[in-house]
């Protein structure tokens, strides 16, 4: 039992120094550029959690010999807060970015991130923001949210309908989801 009771003590040290770690530019060996900011990271913690990273800074790519790697279609919060996960294994973040980090968890094969992302998407999804976010969902071709929130929305479709969310919905997003309740029978007599 101590030997467990050790191992969890280094296990915790270990997980407050990276914390205290992160976006410390004079131990990182990797720049993420988003929007015209620096994110410091460092390639062997990523290369810990991530296949994807592993392959990026281990293989035979640019990115392994490049100290800046430029993200582009993200958003400096949405990618600060998907690295932090790699040295907290904390999600910290709001509900509205929980969705663009799940895009990328699934992008890097995040499994455990996803579903840490779902969830904080499920508790946030309301009658006011369901359309928006099926909308993102949508854009951002996540199947599994897509599918969750249209069951959600076909549960309480004439609140969704009404919700001001739906009313700004793009003509082209609107028109599909009706089709599509509709085949599900939503708008029986």
């Amino acid at each position: 039992m101590v030997e467990i009771l050790d191992k969890w003590k280094i296990f915790q040290e270990l997980s407050d120094e990276l914390k205290r770690n992160i976006r410390l530019a004079d131990t990182a060996d990797v720049v993420f550029v988003v929007e015209g900011k620096k994110i410091h990271a460092h390639k062997a913690i990523l290369i810990l959690q991530c296949a994807v990273f592993e392959t990026m800074f281990q293989g035979d790519w640019k990115e392994s010999h490049e100290r800046e790697q430029m993200i582009e279609n993200h958003s400096y919060d949405v990618f600060y807060a998907f690295l932090k996960y790699f040295y907290t294994n904390e999600v910290d973040f709001q509900p509205d970015l929980a969705l663009e980090i799940f895009s990328l968890a699934h992008f890097y094969l995040m499994t455990d991130l996803q579903k840490e992302c779902l969830k904080i998407i499920k508790r946030g999804l309301t009658v006011e923001n369901a359309a928006s976010i099926y909308d993102k969902a949508i854009q951002l071709a996540t199947e599994e949210v897509k599918e969750f929130v249209f069951s959600f929305c076909l549960e309480n479709m004439t609140a969704v309908v009404n919700s001001d969310g739906f009313k700004l919905l793009k003509d082209d997003v609107m028109r599909d989801f009706i089709l599509r309740a509709a085949q599900q029978g939503v708008f029986k007599k």
